[in-house]
């Protein structure tokens, strides 16, 4: 007798399936531990994803912030290299004692850079300011530069931290080799850590991020990054690396290396690990709380489904809820993820319109000077007009005082407008040094005769040395410049006295101003030369200069190839010097009679003048009709040309018919005129309808270079606002007498001769 079979336990996973839903609970337990897992699946996943997402746009930022400062970093270092370039390779291979070779041009390079040094090959200083290297070991100043290099590392720059003259500096060497190839020295150039501060602080936010330049060997030159960066990868030039795991400092970071094009120096981004993944992490906790808050709520449907099936429909709605919420997690989630790249694409646009708001910046300075220059000439040419004027008119009353009072008002602000004159003028390019042999004697008798009475009234001692050298310069700008320096040496100078003096040194002759006044500290020697720059007057006393005389000197002394120098002691007084070149020794002038030329009669001299402006037009009219010159006016080029027939005026502006209307002797007209002639292009145009050139006279207040430059290509003589009385009638008897001069071969084009009011 055979037992009963029992039925066979379920296999397969259809059978599983039907024993689950056959019970209610383990029904209820399954689909609440499934949307649990499936919940735990899709925050993990989420976050993994979120976490590569994190790392990569923290890689990419490094990436472009490394190149970033890479360029700006290399911009701010190429005038120093070239300059180490300049003079490395003409002296390596010929060793260090072909220093005294140098050119003019190298020789003024120098002095205008003033940071370049000399180290012979014991470490001693053979020329320049004293170096100082920052790291421990190169405490010789040599071992930065005698430590072993391949052959082809072998002329590179070195690029090291220390000090020059006691400020921090990246010192950019070179080495300096014999004819024979033994190590003779090096030359080296600082570059003051300064100048790189606001390139560094543009791109490191000194909290998260830290930014820095360093040498391929790790060892930091510039930047608040760390201090060193340990062992790096050898980097080809102009690569970029980027490490999302660099330990350094004892913490993990993420780490962006851009190395230069032709410099052995590395811009390096670091940003902590912690500060890139902290979003990440609050972003992880808040999805884990989701999760957790979700499977809580699925524990609890399945207790309450297993506790009565009575609320099955309570349960699934329950069920539908946390379903619903984890959805809106996951879409809150997306949507953080999407507003932080957001953000960061909004900090790097910001960035760059940043940068390009500091360049419309300088440049709107720029026009902002050039149009208030020109704007306020206008009224100061019609103020400085009337008043000769009135001045004329009020001569014996008790009211010439007040006129004499508000002449001094317009000679206070005249002054700024030349000075910004003279800068601009310089600044354009078109001042042209006249070189000429010129005796040392005649400069020092003109400077004792302008400030010889100035020194007396502060009771200061001015005095020349007596010499007889003859020196190859531009005598006038030769003498402003020695002008600006024996003004400023007795305005800061209590007492005692001012000498100028010079000395001969071989083909060079050294002109000095020495004085006995307070001195200027040491870390000012370099800033005294910009523009605006007074020691000592915070206020703004206009009493006491405007700070320009100093930049005007070094203008000049570029221009004419002549270094510049300066030394002080506080306390004990000054010596400014320029170098200028020897021709020989003075000789006795031949006298030669001078002939006057004939006197030109006013009264019989025709002036047309075209101005715009109505008031400066009156001014102008009733300034030469006081000097019994006969006037003809016009608004425009228009009108001028109308004067002498063809198309009709816009705007008459005289009485006398086209036909009757004499020729004008001379047109004196503003430059920018409404309509389409310019001032110069109306002298043209009348010209060539009358057949014959017309001498023209431009005045214009517009100081810009570039105007400036358009102005000498012209046939014009020029004249900058505001211009006194006396100049002005100077250069028109001047050009009437030119053209009485030249009659017979009047046709040819006009001489052009550029004039200042200064």
């Amino acid at each position: 007798m055979s037992s009963p079979q029992r039925p066979p336990l379920p296999t397969s996973s259809s059978a599983v399936f039907r024993q689950v839903a056959g019970s209610p609970r383990m029904l209820v337990a399954a689909l609440c531990a499934a949307l649990a897992l499936l919940g735990t699946a899709s925050w993990a996943t989420v976050t993994a994803l979120d976490y590569r997402d994190t790392l990569a746009r923290s890689e990419q930022d490094v990436r472009q912030v490394a190149i970033l400062l890479d360029s700006h970093a290399e911009g701010v270092l190429e005038t120093s290299v070239s300059l180490l370039d300049q003079v490395a390779g003409r002296m390596d291979g010929r060793g260090l004692a072909s220093w005294a070779e140098r050119s003019l041009a190298e020789a003024m390079a120098v002095e205008r850079s003033g940071r370049v040094t000399l180290l012979g090959a014991d470490g001693s200083l053979r020329y320049g300011s004293s170096v100082a290297f920052a790291e421990p070991e190169s405490s010789d100043g040599l071992s930065v530069l005698v430590r072993p290099l391949p052959p082809e590392e072998e002329r590179e720059v070195l690029p090291a931290f220390g000090y020059m003259a006691g400020q921090p500096a990246i010192l950019l060497a070179r080495r300096i080799h014999t004819a024979a190839g033994v190590f003779d020295g090096a030359v080296l150039v600082a570059v003051p850590v300064a100048v790189l501060a606001p390139v560094l602080n543009a791109f490191g936010d000194g909290t998260g991020r830290s930014v820095g330049l360093y040498r391929p060997d790790g060892v930091r030159l510039a930047g608040p990054g760390a201090s060193s960066l340990g062992v790096l990868p050898r980097l080809e030039r102009g690569t970029v690396r980027v490490d999302v795991n660099w330990m350094g400092g004892g913490r993990a970071s993420v780490l962006g290396v851009k190395r230069m094009a032709d410099l052995p120096i590395l811009s390096a981004v670091v940003i902590p690990r912690t500060a890139v993944l902290d979003p990440w992490y609050v972003r992880m906790e808040r999805g884990l709380m989701v999760v957790v808050a979700g499977v809580a709520a699925l524990a609890g449907l399945s207790l309450l489904g297993a506790a009565s099936l009575r609320r099955e429909a309570l349960a699934r709605q329950a069920l539908t809820q946390a379903n619903a919420q984890l959805e809106q997690a996951n879409v809150q989630l997306e949507e953080r993820v999407e507003e932080r790249t957001a953000a960061l694409s909004t900090l790097n646009v910001k960035l760059s319109r940043a940068l390009e708001e500091k360049e419309r910046a300088n440049q709107a300075k720029g026009r902002f000077l050039s149009a208030a220059n020109h704007d306020l000439r206008q009224p100061f040419q019609a103020l400085r007009l009337f008043h000769h004027i009135l001045m004329e008119r009020l001569a014996g009353t008790r009211d010439h005082g007040i006129a004499e009072k508000m002449g001094e008002a317009l000679d206070a602000g005249e002054k700024l407008l030349h000075a910004l004159l003279e800068v601009a003028t310089l600044d354009a390019g078109v001042v042209r040094p006249q070189l000429t042999d010129v005796p040392v004697s005649a400069v020092f008798e003109e400077l004792l005769a302008e400030f010889r009475g100035m020194a007396a009234e502060r009771g200061l001692m001015l005095r020349a040395m007596p010499t007889r050298m003859v020196i190859r310069t531009d005598r006038t700008l030769l003498t402003r410049m020695l002008g600006d320096l024996v003004r400023n040496a007795i305005r800061f100078t209590d007492n005692g006295r001012v000498t100028i003096g010079c000395r001969r040194q071989a083909r060079w002759l050294r002109i000095e101003v020495w004085d006995t006044g307070t001195g200027i500290p040491a870390e000012q020697l370099d800033n005294i030369f910009e523009d605006f720059v007074q020691l000592g007057n915070p206020e703004r006393d206009r009493r006491q200069g405007l700070g320009l005389g100093l930049a005007k000197v070094r203008r000049k002394a570029a221009l004419l190839g002549h270094a510049l120098e300066v030394r002080s002691l506080q306390g004990r007084g000054s010596v400014f010097a320029v170098n200028v070149p020897v021709v020989g020794t003075e000789r006795l002038p031949t006298m030669a009679p001078v002939q006057d030329p004939d006197p030109v009669e006013a009264g019989e001299r025709l002036i047309l003048v075209v101005e715009d402006d109505p008031i400066q037009r009156d001014a102008v009219r009733l300034l030469l009709e006081s000097w019994d010159y006969r006037v003809m006016v016009a608004a425009e080029g228009e009108s001028a040309l109308a004067l002498f027939g063809g198309a009709k005026s816009r705007a008459p502006s005289v009485d006398y018919p086209a036909s009757d209307m004499p020729i004008p002797d001379m047109i004196v007209s503003d430059f920018r005129l409404p309509g389409r002639l310019t001032g110069v292009q109306t002298v043209a145009k009348v010209g060539e309808r009358l057949g014959r050139a017309v001498p023209g006279l431009i005045l214009t207040g517009d100081t810009a270079p570039e105007r400036i430059r358009e102005a000498v290509a012209t046939g014009c003589r020029l004249l900058h606002k505001p211009v006194s009385p006396e100049d002005l009638r100077d250069a028109i008897a001047a050009i009437l007498a030119e053209r009485q001069a030249s009659r017979p071969a009047d046709g040819g084009e006009q001489a052009f001769e550029s004039e200042s009011a200064a």
